[in-house]
């Protein structure tokens, strides 16, 4: 797993199922510019499968952990 603390106009790919967390995303959107998107907010049950176009913003301060389904292209926005 990937750990990193959000850096919003961050692009980047995720391969073969791997995953990234996100530290303290308050406010963030997540954009997922190809493939599928697995969102996962800490302590929500209701998690977020995004397609190629879809967003979410992250409307806590908790940690989230993507992962692509097999793979996505994601972009993270203030």
């Amino acid at each position: 797993m990937i750990q990193v603390c959000c850096t919003a106009g961050m692009s980047f790919r995720l391969a073969g199922g791997s995953t990234m967390l996100l530290k303290r995303a308050s406010g963030l959107r997540i954009v997922c510019r190809a493939g599928t998107l697995w969102v996962s907010e800490y302590r929500r049950f209701d998690d977020s499968v995004l397609q190629a176009g879809e967003s979410v913003t992250v409307g806590s301060n908790r940690d989230v952990v993507l992962s692509g389904l097999p793979d996505a292209q994601v972009a993270l926005i203030s």
